[in-house]
């Protein structure tokens, strides 16, 4: 496990009020920055901003090697927040991550008091490195702080510091020591990002700049304080996300687009509602608004379109729909069906009443 200064931003600092291209600025600076030392994962970086903006938590899903914990570390890093890391491992225990009262012995008058000592869970940005790695018990230590965003030990509740985001990884592939998260904990998430392969492109770039003396994103310097950003200035850019507008008929269209996911509800179509065992619940649509907003200032939107919509569906709905055994025997995807129902709303809806020119 490791840490680095926690900074309390919500208390400490006054939050910046900023305008739609003061923050969209901002936030391409920090793109641009991050994209300079991790090479051929726009779409990671894109959809991890995206969810930073809208204060949620991330999972991200890929073979090892891809550059999915050096990216939170160089997040981390740009951002002016305290970082805590902890390695998922089947012998973790709750208190390793949230803490533990204390006995102490007052050695002049024997007197003995409990006192909380806080795990490395009291940071603003949580690097839980294999997640799926450490046993259910301990996995769902995390629910309530990711929720809450407290604690709760020994019946007190200690309130983490603001922002606290938790940033996930876990590798596909492997299943031997491994527990796969609860689907209480994977809505949690604000996104489940997957993690392909760089182009080949991307990934000689990388080679080239390993052999010239650079570990790409390895050499994270604490200390560097240049081209951070400010708490006060992130939590400006996260406030004027959650101003964007969102139009009621969109948001009639969000409400559709969930519904029709679930196999039970008449708006799910005929062509899935065999392949599906479960759909995506209400935290779906309150998710996908919030990260279409982020998304929408990183474009320089005072509004959400349609495209914002439909570009964070997948990752925001992905890991809340389950499909049947038979369904993934004969190779259908959870984006597949995404595509389907996006593309299905697009077509009862029309274009001109989703604003596509």
């Amino acid at each position: 496990m490791s840490q680095s200064p926690v900074r309390d931003s919500a208390s400490a600092t006054e939050v910046e009020d900023m305008t739609i291209q003061s923050a969209a600025d901002t936030t391409a600076k920090l793109k641009d920055s991050i994209a300079s030392v991790i090479f051929g994962q726009e779409e990671l970086i894109t959809e991890t901003l995206t969810c930073l903006i809208a204060g949620g938590h991330i999972l991200l899903t890929g073979a090892p090697g891809l550059a999915k914990t050096t990216l939170i570390r160089v997040f981390a890093r740009s951002l002016g927040l305290g970082f805590g890391r902890v390695q998922f491992t089947p012998d973790l225990l709750p208190s390793d991550i949230l803490g533990s009262e204390i006995l102490n012995i007052d050695p002049e008058t024997s007197r003995r008091s409990f006192e909380f000592s806080k795990g490395p869970v009291f940071t603003n940005l949580l690097l839980a490195d294999e997640i799926n790695r450490a046993s259910p018990r301990t996995q769902s230590a995390l629910l309530e702080a990711m929720q809450e965003r407290s604690v709760t030990i020994a019946g007190k509740r200690h309130i983490l510091p603001q922002p606290f985001l938790v940033f996930a990884t876990q590798n596909p592939f492997e299943s031997e020591g491994t527990f796969p998260l609860p689907e209480a904990q994977m809505d949690r998430f604000l996104m489940h990002t997957l993690v392909g392969y760089p182009s080949q492109d991307a990934e000689l770039k990388m080679l080239s700049s390993h052999a010239q003396g650079e570990l790409v994103g390895e050499k994270v310097d604490w200390s560097a304080n240049e081209d951070r950003l400010s708490p006060g200035t992130l939590l400006g850019v996260m406030k004027r996300a959650r101003q964007i507008h969102v139009d009621p008929a969109l948001i009639a269209v969000v409400n559709d687009l969930v519904r029709s996911s679930r196999p039970e509800d008449s708006l799910c179509p005929k062509q899935i509602k065999d392949a599906l065992w479960y759909g995506a619940g209400p935290r779906a649509g309150i998710s996908l608004i919030s990260a279409s907003r982020a998304y929408a200032l990183m474009c320089q939107s005072e509004a959400v379109r349609w495209q914002h919509i439909r570009r964070m569906a997948r990752p925001v709905l992905r890991h809340r729909i389950r499909l049947a055994a038979h369904a993934m025997r004969d190779g259908l995807t959870e984006d597949q069906v995404v595509d389907q129902l996006l593309d299905r709303v697009q077509a009862d809806r029309g274009n001109q009443a989703l604003g596509i020119d």
